[in-house]
């Protein structure tokens, strides 16, 4: 899959589609975090057949995040944090390349960070981006 980079103008323009994804991303990581106790406990009675609607859930909603993820990331963006609804979209700035950083929760997107630094490297985007 060829690599998609993004002007700020295409980010925004996607970002609503992004937001609905990673809104479901978020709440079914929510939802995984609540199950975790009693999928430790049923893998423990593996050998017993000890499965049940816990287990089920919990795969059910392993599969619904699975496809969410996959949704963002085939529009071209990267999804860097489940748990944080985190998603950085590929840009060229002055030539090399950056991300346009955006998290669940944040309006728009007002933030890029380097490659290598992530979501602690980030910086307010001027508007001439």
């Amino acid at each position: 899959m060829r690599k998609r980079f993004f002007s700020l103008e295409e980010a925004r323009t996607l970002l609503p589609r992004v937001k609905q994804q990673v809104a479901r991303m978020v709440h079914l990581a929510q939802r995984l975090q609540l199950f975790q106790e009693d999928v430790r406990k049923l893998a423990e009675l593996g050998g017993a057949n000890a499965g049940g609607p816990a287990g089920t859930a919990h795969v059910e909603n392993l599969v619904a995040l699975q496809l969410s993820v996959r949704e963002v990331m085939e529009l071209g963006c990267l999804v860097k944090g489940v748990r944080e609804g985190l998603v950085d979209f590929p840009h060229l700035k002055e030539g090399r390349e950056v991300c346009l950083c955006w998290k669940h929760g944040e309006e728009d997107i007002e933030f890029w960070h380097e490659v290598d630094t992530g979501f602690a490297g980030r910086r307010p985007i001027l508007e001439q981006e």
